[in-house]
């Protein structure tokens, strides 16, 4: 059981019943960092919305090496990617400290016989969830992979540091020897950026110092 204040975060609804119900049979679910929200060739249980964390979502190649389909970190981000009524084809852990509102699918589906508009904010959750892989996919498929690395930091910047390298590489659809060298690159870029800020700092002083030193001559000379 969940506030009703919290739900009505979650669905801006105004059917009343319909918020009391959902705070009646959700629950806020706390994962810790390694730990898996739902398995591959395991039936949903739940549905998912992020309150906060970092999750991300895996599936298996033909080679059964695991591949990195997508991240979420943002606040209402719908953590279901697939048909509530089969056996998930990707699994989903946490990279952090993660909480979730979490409904119940028996539950739900049983309550949308005497409230269908819970079958409308399902839709329209599930809807913004595949317009979100959708730009997720296209970021993949038209960006360079230079691009694609900046595109990742910027967005998941928690990412960088806590998902390893094979999973982020998976996930950009880059070789890891790829990955680290686009790595090598930025931080050589960040080097090269603060050493020229040095000087440029340096330069100002000298001048400043210049500055000073005339004026402190010029008035040396005058008082003469």
């Amino acid at each position: 059981m969940v506030s009703e204040e919290l739900t009505r975060e979650f669905f801006h609804t105004g059917d009343e019943r319909l918020i009391r119900k959902l705070s009646e049979i959700s629950q806020v679910i706390s994962y810790k960092r390694g730990e898996e929200i739902y398995a591959i060739g395991e039936p949903y249980t739940h549905f998912f919305i992020l309150i906060q964390g970092l999750t991300y979502t895996y599936f298996c190649d033909e080679q059964n090496r695991f591949i990195t389909n997508c991240f979420f970190s943002r606040k209402y981000d719908f953590l279901n990617i697939e048909a509530y009524d089969k056996k998930a084809s990707v699994g989903m852990k946490v990279l952090m400290d993660t909480e979730v509102y979490a409904v119940p699918i028996q539950a739900a589906l049983a309550a949308v016989k005497e409230l269908p508009g819970l079958a409308w904010e399902y839709a329209n959750y599930l809807q913004k969830a595949m317009i979100y892989l959708c730009v997720v996919n296209n970021r993949r498929m038209y960006y360079s992979s230079d691009q694609r690395y900046h595109w990742f930091c910027e967005k998941w910047p928690q990412a960088v540091s806590l998902a390893g390298n094979r999973q982020i590489a998976s996930f950009l659809r880059i070789r890891p020897e790829s990955l680290s060298r686009l790595k090598s690159q930025l931080k050589q870029c960040d080097s090269g950026n603060e050493a020229l800020a040095n000087i440029l700092v340096t330069k100002d002083l000298q001048w400043d110092y210049m500055d000073i030193k005339q004026i402190m001559e010029k008035k040396e000379n005058a008082e003469y």
